[in-house]
């Protein structure tokens, strides 16, 4: 499962994880041939689709009321 495209406009994120995430990481993208940043970029893409609502989703807005 290699990644097939390139990033249109790609930003370099550092951040510090636990051993035991960076493990989990490594043997889940060794097991799939895959790059660690390309897992760690699809559990990022996974996390946000969870967590972040979309228009279609997102609480309506109310009106103000008339005065």
């Amino acid at each position: 499962m290699a990644r097939t495209r390139k990033l249109v406009a790609p930003v370099t994120l550092f951040a510090a994880i636990e051993q035991e995430q960076h493990e989990a990481l490594r043997q889940l993208a060794f097991a799939q041939r895959r790059s660690l940043a390309d897992v760690t970029r699809d559990a990022l893409t996974a996390y946000i689709e969870h967590h972040v609502p979309t228009p279609r989703t997102a609480a309506p807005r109310r009106r103000a009321a008339a005065r």
